[in-house]
């Protein structure tokens, strides 16, 4: 079964796709993009609130492949939430156990 998010993904890799083939990875390649459709709009829209797609003037664009790879570090840097989640399940667990006893 597909996670939810594939989908999602696929969209961005689309959109950036579109940029690696065009060869706009800097502000003097950038080029023209208008999005095919909507769900590679919303793609679209979320690179460049992210930075990941950069805009030199209107309708022109280029993909940053330095801010790609920090925002994909950044993501895989943050340990907090697998940890907060394994403290959990053992104080249910232990919670759980004392209360049986």
């Amino acid at each position: 079964m597909l996670s939810p998010t594939v989908p999602r993904d696929l969209d961005a890799y689309r959109v950036q796709r579109h940029f690696a083939d065009h060869r706009a990875m800097t502000a003097g390649t950038a080029i023209e993009y208008v999005p095919a459709g909507p769900r590679e709009r919303a793609a679209f829209d979320r690179l460049l609130a992210t930075g990941v797609i950069r805009q030199t003037s209107p309708a022109h664009y280029w993909f940053d492949l330095d801010r790609m790879g920090s925002a994909r570090r950044r993501r895989l840097r943050n340990p907090k939430l697998p940890v907060a989640v394994a403290l959990g399940v053992i104080l249910a667990i232990l919670a759980i156990w004392v209360l049986r006893s």
